[in-house]
């Protein structure tokens, strides 16, 4: 965050593996994007040359999404080596370009009369202060048509991509703790298993009541079922933050505990290669809201873990880990408020995919500075946020930037995109964001300028 977009820029695609010509012209783009990531590519570019430069960029055939995220996600594998323990949240979101009726290469979204893409994001966390460290990976797939007749065991790439990223993104170097965290989307044993068989551990919500065994007895139940029926462990009630959602504002629920082991096998069902994988000991954990708020749907959270669940300490940090979960779609909609990449006017599934390895880094980048003061509000802003700024917001709000926090610096960010600040308000939402950072930005590179003629 302290990286001029230039610096910036250069982090992120300057080491992109292939042709240094084009490298160059990737930083190049890069940068401007930075400087006004909302924009389209015109208005980023401001020339007309330029922008038929970065057309021809974005339409060459060595451009593509994972060589223009493989410096971002070997950065984020460096620093994830670094820690004890690191969060691997996986989230799938739907990228809709249902108005653009040219675009080629694209599937069926949400009831089927939408046109889109899938996107599969895994993010590296640090639990301990929720440290967003990097991308894991992306994955870009169309929705598949069921075929019919269903071939017997056949799984669609929305199955398989959980499996696929956890593969890609490797196994957990000795004496790290690798969790891989995701939603009722994953419910796949053979995803379970490739963690397993890396050396990761997995914390996933249950969707299916499938069978599974008591650690203790040869006891079968229905996962669902079983979680349900256990008893609330004394003690166990806590308070859990939840964000605002559609139509829901953020709240907090009061929820209570309850936790077992048991043995977890692939389905009779399952395809021979499925069956052969071997069975593990898994531990269920029922994390739900009593009484809710009249008119509110109770949070209920069934999880499935491989990591222990043995006492109070461990529920409420199985509980805790996976809140930040929330990161994944945070990051999404930061992607899709921020960058606008659901505006893109490119008419290629290719080109598209190829836009996304520069936005996708560009609303990272945000996404820890939005982290950064949520999770660290105390922290002196010029420690984190390029000081240049910092000064640039002081003078134009006229206040202090020697004692400015992460947390002022992000509302007085969100007031020059028109955010009140009044007291009682929420944190602001994206778009004010975006826009005060834009704003910022410009008027930063103008400061920075002035510095360079000057000296």
């Amino acid at each position: 965050m302290e990286q001029s977009a230039e610096g910036f820029a250069e982090q992120a695609w300057g080491k992109v593996v292939g042709d240094r010509r084009l490298t160059r012209r990737a930083v190049k783009l890069g940068a401007c994007m930075v400087r006004n990531p909302e924009a389209s590519l015109p208005r980023q570019v401001k020339d007309a040359s330029a922008l038929e430069g970065a057309y021809r960029l974005l339409n060459n055939t060595w451009v593509t999404l994972e060589k223009l995220l493989a410096p971002s996600y070997a950065q984020t594998r460096a620093a994830a080596e670094k820690r004890e323990v690191v969060l691997w949240v996986n989230d799938l979101t739907e990228l809709d370009y249902t108005f653009h009726k040219r675009v080629e290469g694209l599937g069926p979204i949400g009831d089927g009369r939408g046109r889109g893409l899938l996107m599969h994001t895994t993010i590296a966390v640090g639990p301990g202060d929720r440290d967003v460290l990097g991308l894991g990976q992306v994955k870009i797939f169309l929705r598949e048509p069921t075929p019919v007749p269903k071939p017997k065991w056949t799984r669609s790439m929305e199955g398989r991509v959980w499996e696929m990223a956890a593969e890609e993104i490797g196994s957990a170097p000795e004496g790290v703790t690798w969790v891989e965290v995701s939603d009722a989307g994953s419910n796949f044993f053979p995803y379970w298993a490739t963690c397993r068989a890396h050396n990761k551990h997995f914390l996933i919500r249950v969707a299916q009541n499938r069978w599974v065994r008591e650690q203790e007895e040869d006891v079968a139940h229905k996962l669902i079922d079983y979680a349900r029926w256990l008893p609330a462990v004394a003690g166990s009630e806590h308070t859990i933050s939840i964000p605002a959602r559609k139509n829901q504002a953020a709240r907090l629920a009061e929820v209570q505990m309850a936790w077992a082991g048991v043995q977890v096998a692939s389905s009779s069902q399952a395809s021979p290669a499925e069956r052969a994988l071997p069975a593990f000991s898994a531990w269920v954990l029922r994390v739900w809201e009593p009484n809710p708020p009249k008119g509110v749907e109770g949070l209920e959270w069934i999880l499935l873990s491989s990591l222990p669940v043995t006492n109070l300490a461990e529920a409420y940090e199985r509980t805790q880990w996976y809140s930040c979960r929330w990161i994944c779609e945070d990051f999404h909609q930061c992607l899709k408020t921020g960058c606008q990449i659901e505006r893109s006017q490119l008419d290629e599934r290719t080109d598209l995919e190829a836009l996304l390895g520069f936005a996708a880094p560009i609303a990272l980048r945000l996404l820890q500075m939005r982290q950064a003061a949520r999770e660290h509000s105390l922290v002196p802003a010029s420690t984190v946020v390029d000081p240049l700024m910092v000064e640039v917001l002081a003078q134009r709000l006229q206040v202090s930037e020697k004692t400015m926090t992460m947390h002022e610096f992000w509302r007085l960010v969100a007031r020059l995109g028109g955010f009140l600040g009044r007291k009682g308000d929420l944190d602001p939402g994206w778009r004010t964001v975006w826009w005060g950072w834009r704003y910022l930005s410009d008027l930063t590179d103008g400061a920075r300028l002035i510095l360079n003629i000057r000296t």
